[in-house]
């Protein structure tokens, strides 16, 4: 089902055909927890469809001449955490010949409205970025996310070692 349609790409619902691709990247579909068994990610599929009201995720696919519907990444969102009334949203382009060609700001906006649309509870979306990732906090400002500090030791890309996160929040109003 497509969920939002933007100049670059289209969201929509995570399908069978995405399975493969999506799960060679721990954390693309369920940003709670590493989901890398595809034969894991089916059954989850099947009883969700990787979308309820408390979190989800979508296809982020193409709308590119020649490439139109190819899976290009995901987008998550899931609770911001208990007394936060938001929801936090993660992402990924799958390749790094997708990156810097506007199919992730056109994505984030595209996600964004849509959670605000479909859950009128939401005072706020957030995103955790880790300092390091430039292109990430330059496109969570381009679509309107206010950084708002760092988050000291709440990265997880090494478990051993986290690293600090900007926290960046974009409101309703």
């Amino acid at each position: 089902m497509i969920l939002a349609t933007g100049s670059r790409v289209r969201l929509r619902t995570i399908g069978v055909r995405d399975l493969k691709a999506a799960t060679a990247h721990k954390f693309t579909l369920s940003i709670t927890e590493p989901m890398t068994d595809p034969a894991y990610a089916r059954r989850v599929l099947d009883q969700t469809g990787f979308w309820k009201p408390e979190a989800g995720a979508c296809a982020i696919e193409s709308l590119g001449d020649g490439e139109a519907g190819r899976l290009i990444g995901t987008l998550q969102f899931y609770g911001a955490g208990p007394g936060i009334h938001g929801l936090e949203i993660g992402y990924i382009l799958h390749s790094e010949d997708d990156r810097g060609k506007g199919y992730a700001s056109d994505a984030l906006r595209l996600f964004s409205d849509l959670l605000f649309a479909e859950h009128p509870e939401c005072h706020r979306l957030q995103l955790i970025i880790e300092t390091w990732n430039d292109a990430s906090a330059r496109l969570a400002e381009n679509c309107g996310y206010a950084s708002e500090g760092i988050l000291r030791k709440a990265g997880y890309s090494s478990p051993d070692q986290p690293s600090d996160c900007f926290i960046y929040s974009r409101v309703r109003d």
